[in-house]
């Protein structure tokens, strides 16, 4: 399958080209555990040692840079990683001591604790800035300043940002702009198409879809620092493990109709609490009247599984957790069940004291692929359980 671009983003990834073919005939490829490999002769061997190639990584690596638009598939893979946060940390290793990074203020909560904490002890200077503001971002990039980070749609408010008006900006000033599109994934929004040169995801999340794998994965478009990375996972060693590696491929089997209808259940849901009586405010994409909803239609194809909101000041967010059966309080998000959370406490909690903190009274959830109308009842029934009472409320 050399030529992707003559097929649909369902059919490349379930189809993408495997090096070799097995003389079993394997329909699904198979886990490949090995450590070490045989040589032909001394130096000489496809594979060598599970660090530095495995075939089922391989595989999940080809198929990852396919969907993200990547021609050349096999010669610019993209690379596995271990975790989300190891996936953050590969991309980093771009970043020399003396140089900088500007980086959104809305991002995940682990990436702000990495920037804030650990960075900054490697000399690399880390400035957080609102991308609203394009001025200030404009200001902030200098020839020092070597990534730009972003999220869109971002964790937790679920704010959108331009793309192509951001890559501008930071190609202007010879810098990479990194987009972590693990909300979106390649099936809502494919970011090398408006200008963005490496993508991340955590795979932990929609790729893996079901809350029991762990990975991360980069996708670079850039020659140059393809092969940077490409020599920095194999000697830092953060790699997925080939049983990951396996149920993120299958993940990406079915990510398509799924991520459809989480999009179609998400929606249905932002349509219902918008309308609530016990609702301030909701955050999605998909909702006509949402701050940036013609960024949106230009940049997703579908509006995604996220949203945040606010409860009205009559309900008690503890007695709205405590009743609800579907919706699960957990953090981590992308899996085929229904999770709510409070960021500031749970994913964001490590942000609390910097320019990425979350809103203290901001619920998120990641909606699952449950029956709607179920959700919506439990959403409701919870809602209405969860009222104050007049005493409570003149508190």
């Amino acid at each position: 399958m050399a030529e992707s671009k003559k097929y649909g983003m369902n059919t490349r990834a379930i189809h993408t080209e495997k090096k070799f073919e097995l003389p079993t005939g394997d329909v699904m490829p198979p886990i490949h555990m090995s450590t070490t490999y045989t040589h032909v002769e001394p130096g000489e061997s496809e594979y060598s040692y599970g660090r530095i190639n495995n075939p089922t990584r391989e595989i999940f690596e080809r198929t990852m840079a396919s969907l993200e638009g990547i021609e050349d598939f096999e010669k610019l893979h993209a690379f596995a990683m271990a975790s989300g946060m190891a996936a953050v940390t590969l991309i980093a290793e771009l970043i020399k001591p003396g140089e900088n990074i500007v980086i959104t203020k809305e991002v995940y909560g682990g990436t702000t604790r990495f920037f804030s904490e650990i960075a900054p002890k490697r000399g690399i200077e880390v400035y957080f800035c609102d991308f609203y503001d394009t001025d200030k971002l404009n200001s902030l990039i200098n020839d020092k300043t070597k990534l730009v980070w972003i999220e869109s749609p971002s964790n937790p408010n679920i704010n959108l940002y331009d793309f192509s008006k951001i890559a501008d900006i930071v190609h202007n000033k010879k810098s990479l702009l990194v987009a972590d599109s693990t909300f979106s994934t390649p099936f809502i929004t494919r970011p090398f198409e408006h200008g963005v040169d490496i993508i991340m995801h955590s795979t932990t999340k929609y790729i893996g879809g079901h809350s029991d794998t762990l990975g991360g994965v980069v996708i670079t478009n850039k020659p140059e620092v393809h092969e940077y990375l490409h020599f920095v996972q194999k000697a830092s060693g953060g790699i997925m493990a080939p049983f990951d590696a396996y149920l993120a491929q299958r993940g990406l089997y079915t990510l398509g109709p799924r991520m459809q209808m989480h999009s179609k259940n998400a929606h249905q849901l932002a349509e219902y609490l918008s309308k609530s009586d016990h609702i301030k405010k909701v955050n999605y994409p998909g909702l006509t009247d949402f701050k940036n909803h013609e960024i949106a239609i230009k940049q997703m194809d579908y509006f995604g599984g996220m949203l945040s909101f606010y409860t009205e000041d009559h309900i008690d967010n503890q007695k709205l957790f405590e009743s609800l059966d579907l919706y699960k309080l957990a953090v981590s998000l992308g899996g085929v069940e229904t999770l709510i959370e409070l960021p500031a406490l749970m994913t964001h909690d490590g942000a609390s004291e910097t320019d990425a903190a979350a809103p203290k009274e901001l619920l998120r959830i990641s909606v699952g692929l449950e029956n709607i109308e179920d959700l919506i009842s439990d959403m409701d029934k919870s809602l209405n359980a969860a009222i104050k009472s007049l005493d409570e409320t003149k508190k």
